[in-house]
Parts: C-alpha cells; structure tokens; sequence
C-alpha cells in the first residue's frame, strides 16, 4: 500500500510568500504543535546555538528537547533506501528528512504543500512512546518562550 498524500496549502503560514518552510511545516504537522509556536521556538533555539532556525543541528535538538527518537534510514532486503511511498512498515506520526526536505507523517499520511514522496527516506523522528502531553510546557519553560 502507498503512503497517502494530502496537499496542503498556503493558509496556516505566517507569511504565505514564504515558501521555505519545511522545518516548521513538518514540525508543526506531526507534533500537532501551533505552526507560530514551532516558528517561535526554533528561531528562540537558533539564536541560543547561533545557528539558523532551520539548520539540521537546530531542528535534531528541537526534536531532541521534545523527546522525540531520531532513526536510521528504512531500508529494503537488499540493504537500498525506501521511498516514501513504499515504506510498508512505517509509523503512524513522523517528521521525515528525505533529499534535503522536511515532511511529515500524521495517521500514516504524508503531509505536505508538494507530493515528496517519491524521493527516498532518510532520518526521521517518531514521537516518544507514550506521548506525554505536558512536553510543550517543559520544553518552553526550558528556552524561556512564553505561551
């Protein structure tokens, strides 16, 4: 079965002329978190590592603080990377780094403004098991964002 596509547009965006923001979009997508929110965050989180907001070593720690699991790339019997839209046994919620993009996955269901899922899938993140609700405030009290 092939992982759904659903197209999204242009309307939850800070700035609709914007259109490099994939960090925040996946984000957003699969944490369930408000995309000013993720926005916020990660430009708190880059200034404190004087790095851009969107760099990997910015999103990994993000995700990191947020008790998110960083995995290895899927990979078929023959040791090759997986499409997106082949990966069978993918999970349900996921922020997926694939060719130098961001996406994510939400109910099995890739999320995103362009169909990507024909590229293959490298890192992704899945959220911590169980999924522990009060993350958000632990996490903004730890950068000092207030909600």
């Amino acid at each position: 079965m092939h992982v759904p596509f659903v197209q999204q547009n242009d309307s939850y965006r800070i700035n609709p002329k914007f259109k490099t923001d994939c960090v925040v979009r996946s984000i957003s997508n699969a944490t369930g978190r408000p995309y000013q929110l993720v926005f916020e965050e990660l430009m708190k989180l880059g200034v404190e590592m004087f790095c851009f907001p969107n760099m990997n070593i910015v999103y990994h720690e993000y995700l990191k603080r947020l008790g998110w699991n960083k995995n290895k790339c899927p990979r078929d019997s023959k040791g090759k990377l997986i499409k997106l839209k082949d990966w069978k046994d993918r999970p349900e919620t996921a922020v997926i780094k694939n060719s130098g993009h961001l996406t994510s996955l939400v109910d099995g269901h890739c999320y995103d403004t362009w169909d990507c899922t024909y590229r293959p899938v490298n890192t992704y993140w899945t959220p911590p098991a169980p999924i522990v609700e009060d993350l958000s405030t632990e996490f903004i009290d730890s950068i000092g964002v207030s909600q």
